[in-house]
């Protein structure tokens, strides 16, 4: 049975990942990710006859996010795959990239004109 694991979380991790290659051990991790996608599903996609990347490039956040879903379609579907994916999650970990708990820093500046501003993860609001 694999463990019970959601989009949210898998996005965290790839996007954690994909945030840390400015770091040696970043770079590592997100090489390590790229490989185990790879396994996963070859080199790229056929479309209609045309090849298709994989998306792999980890400062675009479409393929980043793009990456997230394809990997968590293929935890759902294959048990294998999920332990080699719950392997890499513990290796991103014990490399000091943070794969669960991400921080994001977001400024707003210049003449922008904000009533409600909501930051943060997961966030649900009531009310009004």
């Amino acid at each position: 049975m694999v463990d019970p694991v959601s989009l949210d979380a898998v996005t965290a991790a790839v996007t954690a990942a994909a945030g840390s290659v400015g770091t040696e051990a970043g770079r590592q991790v997100w090489g390590s990710l790229v490989d185990l996608t790879r396994r996963a599903f070859g080199r790229g996609r056929q479309d209609g006859g045309a090849a298709v990347p994989l998306p792999l490039d980890a400062a675009n956040g479409q393929e980043v996010q793009a990456l997230a879903a394809m990997l968590f379609g293929r935890i759902l579907q294959d048990e294998a795959f999920a332990a080699e994916y719950r392997g890499w999650e513990e290796q991103a970990r014990t490399a000091g990239v943070s794969v669960g708990n991400t921080t994001v820093t977001n400024t707003v500046s210049g003449n922008a004109r904000v009533g409600t501003l909501y930051q943060g993860h997961s966030i649900n609001v009531t009310g009004r």
